[in-house]
């Protein structure tokens, strides 16, 4: 099955830093998204954030999750104790997306990021 066009981004949180810079997405409304795993030294989550402009304050994004005897959101994060994995899910609906660890990096760490629809 085909998602159409995949769109390539690559984004970075360096050493020292929890957050990475933003990816602009652009007008375009994107259905499914991945990450790829890395290996951390913290061994830290990464979880996505999301905000409508460049310069608003950025939040976590929330899955629904309904296999649960009462409908409750989670956060989305992403593992990052093995590499050589990705994390596929929905899209958030924000132009502009983030990647924000539990913890401080050390020595710097990229992800790919995959977009498509």
């Amino acid at each position: 099955m085909s998602y159409g066009p995949v769109q390539v981004y690559n984004v970075g949180i360096a050493s020292g830093a929890s957050t990475s810079s933003f990816i602009d997405l652009g007008g375009k409304s994107y259905t499914w998204m991945s990450v790829g795993y890395v290996t951390m030294s913290t061994g830290a989550l990464v979880s996505v954030y999301g905000c409508d402009t460049s310069t608003g304050t950025f939040k976590p994004v929330q899955n629904l999750v309904t296999n649960t005897s009462t409908v409750a959101y989670q956060s989305l994060q992403i593992p990052t104790s093995t590499s050589g994995s990705w994390a596929g899910f929905e899209a958030p609906p924000f132009r502009y997306i983030q990647l924000v660890a539990s913890a401080v990096v050390s020595g710097g760490v990229s992800f790919t990021v995959l977009a498509s629809d």
